[in-house]
């Protein structure tokens, strides 16, 4: 999406249909914009031996990286083998929804099934926007209360206030979002189940939050098939506040184009002059993301009928 069209599939005058700060927007990019890549970011990458007490020489340092150049952190093969296999049997017998980007039942699917009422599910379904003052509806409340049963029957137990207290005596706190009224806890995670030919073969592009620092994304990866694919993207990109401001319409267009799956964007070509962190994953990791980046996961090699499990 340009600013003058939506590609092959139809054009726009974004002239007419574009509110002027868009416009306006997108001029101060063109003048003075431009993604700046964080020099020496790449993927700090540490080894397990399936002993979570150990948490593999996890260190305060590792946060302190994450936050910093380093905005991919993995414990590779954190899970045991074991508690991964009987974890995704269980978790299989679950409730997968298709989760869709709109209430109109012709609006474009996303790329993956999934277990969870999330936050976009409250704004889609119930014109809610989940804000950090307002008081959480008692359907994602009640909601996130059946998908943490299920995940401790999965996991054995509280997996998340587990692993938060062996990196405790780090100094690190890790906790999960709460509602700020109720005090009542939000969904732990989305269970995600992926297929090959799902999504985008570079993956659907997106960020989950603005400014970095402000909060984590944790990825666990009970199956990962032996397949070509599947890599975990992050584009490394300075997001201080002077270029969010220079670069406002690339990010703000980032946020909407996976409303329009069918569609091409110029971000694409943007972040071709940047060159990106990939990881692939395996079953078991353990990864860290600072979701302010725009990130994605690759679609799996088409031909392969596994699929891969992820929360």
């Amino acid at each position: 999406l340009g600013p003058q069209s939506l590609g092959h599939g139809g054009k726009i005058d974004l002239h007419r249909t574009v509110p002027f700060s868009m416009r306006w927007k997108w001029f101060v990019q063109q003048l003075f914009g431009g993604l700046r890549p964080i020099p020496g970011a790449s993927a700090l990458v540490k080894q397990a031996g399936h002993d979570t007490a150990s948490l593999c020489g996890a260190s305060r340092t590792d946060f302190q990286s994450l936050l910093g150049a380093c905005p991919v952190l993995v414990y590779r093969g954190l899970i045991n083998p074991k508690l991964c296999q009987e974890s995704t049997q269980i978790l299989l017998e679950g409730r997968f929804a298709e989760w869709r980007l709109g209430q109109d039942p012709d609006a474009p699917a996303s790329d993956y099934t999934k277990i969870g009422y999330t936050k976009t599910d409250v704004l889609i379904q119930e014109g809610f926007r989940m804000t950090a003052t307002s008081a959480a509806p008692e359907k994602y409340i009640s909601s996130a209360l059946e998908t943490t049963k299920l995940l401790q029957k999965a996991l054995g137990g509280d997996f998340f206030h587990a692993l938060a207290s062996k990196f405790a005596p780090l100094g690190i706190s890790l906790q999960l979002e709460q509602c700020p009224l109720s005090q009542r806890p939000f969904l732990p995670c989305v269970v995600r189940r992926m297929e090959p030919g799902g999504r985008r073969k570079e993956g659907n592009i997106h960020m989950d939050t603005v400014v970095p620092g402000s909060t984590l994304s944790l990825n666990v990866y009970l199956n990962v098939p032996e397949m070509s694919g599947g890599e975990l993207v992050l584009y490394p990109i300075r997001k201080d506040s002077l270029q969010r401001f220079l670069n406002s319409h690339f990010f703000e267009t980032i946020d909407l184009q996976n409303f329009f799956p069918d569609k091409e964007f110029y971000t694409k070509e943007m972040l071709k002059e940047v060159e990106p962190i990939v990881y692939s994953p395996a079953t078991g990791d353990v990864v860290f993301i600072d979701p302010a980046y725009p990130h994605a996961v690759r679609d799996f090699a088409a031909g392969h009928v596994n699929e891969c499990l992820q929360f």
